[in-house]
């Protein structure tokens, strides 16, 4: 594997239904998959990035989406992630479900 291709693995830490869940995943999943993997209860639905169950805001790190087709710029702008979506680019990274 090149390094370009190389990804590290993350430190996440999930709010969700107020309990606080520290799991590490790699930068090849998406957030939603990793949470669900490690059996954290996190909201999701179509998976496709189009319904916004899975939304969540991220409070430290920063992540991309691959796709986003329901927030607005303003509201990624503010922190929000499609989870689904979502990959992170920092080795610590932090979201809650429960602040949207």
């Amino acid at each position: 594997m090149s390094e370009k291709m190389e990804k590290k693995n993350v430190t996440l830490t999930i709010v969700v239904d107020e309990e606080i869940v520290t799991i590490e995943m790699s930068q090849n999943e998406n957030i939603l998959e990793a949470a669900l993997k490690n059996n954290v209860d996190a909201p999701y639905s179509c998976q496709g990035g189009v319904c916004s169950s899975c939304i969540a805001r991220v409070t430290e790190g920063k992540a991309t989406m691959a796709l986003n087709q329901i927030l607005t710029e303003n509201e990624v702008s503010e922190g929000l992630i499609l989870t689904c979506q979502a990959h992170p680019v920092s080795e610590i990274l932090a979201i809650d479900y429960d602040d949207v």
